[in-house]
């Protein structure tokens, strides 16, 4: 599918049948992962939006289809502005680093550098802006991170006790597992 026809699609009402239809084109049309990354830095939220969940309905459902993207979905990340696409973006990293993680994408995280990425995480998960969807991603996406990066656990600690007092009740339920997840890791 080609990119003005993809942004012609995601741009068309869908109300209450919106997973179904993304699903739909999915199926039936087999975007471009290459044009599903350009569309979800669309202009308008929306299409922006709905290109992005479509790239996580692929990460994970088909991952030998997303996974030669991985590199270009990591660079695009730092520069994302649309909190709605940056809660997907995160979903996906937080997915990408589970201990479940499909095998595909375990082999590739050996491999890959996430400095600039943990930088990223740790920026939108302090910034005040950003909503609590994207944050608990980040959260998880770093506690992931935590035993390749031993220097994580304390740093993420020390930021979610900071947040704990600052964010909603969704923040605090996620915190929890996340701080278990983390007192479990060696020191």
């Amino acid at each position: 599918m080609e990119h003005e026809e993809l942004i012609a699609r995601l741009d068309a009402p869908v109300n209450f049948q919106m997973v179904a239809h993304l699903t739909g084109i999915l199926e039936n049309h087999n975007p471009d992962i290459d044009v599903l990354l350009r569309v979800s830095f669309h202009k308008r939220k929306e299409v922006a939006f709905r290109a992005a969940w479509m790239l996580e309905h692929v990460m994970t459902n088909s991952p030998a289809v997303f996974s030669p993207h991985l590199t270009k979905f990591l660079e695009l990340l730092p520069m994302l502005t649309n909190a709605s696409v940056m809660r997907h973006y995160c979903k996906i990293i937080a997915l990408l680093t589970a201990g479940n993680a499909a095998p595909v994408y375990k082999k590739l995280a050996k491999d890959l550098e996430f400095d600039a990425i943990i930088e990223v995480l740790f920026t939108w998960l302090v910034e005040t802006n950003i909503p609590v969807a994207v944050k608990v991603h980040c959260m998880q996406a770093l506690a992931n991170l935590a035993p390749r990066y031993d220097w994580i656990k304390d740093d993420l600690m020390e930021t979610i006790d900071y947040l704990t007092d600052v964010e909603s009740i969704a923040f605090f339920a996620r915190a929890k597992q996340v701080r278990k997840q983390l007192m479990k890791l060696k020191k």
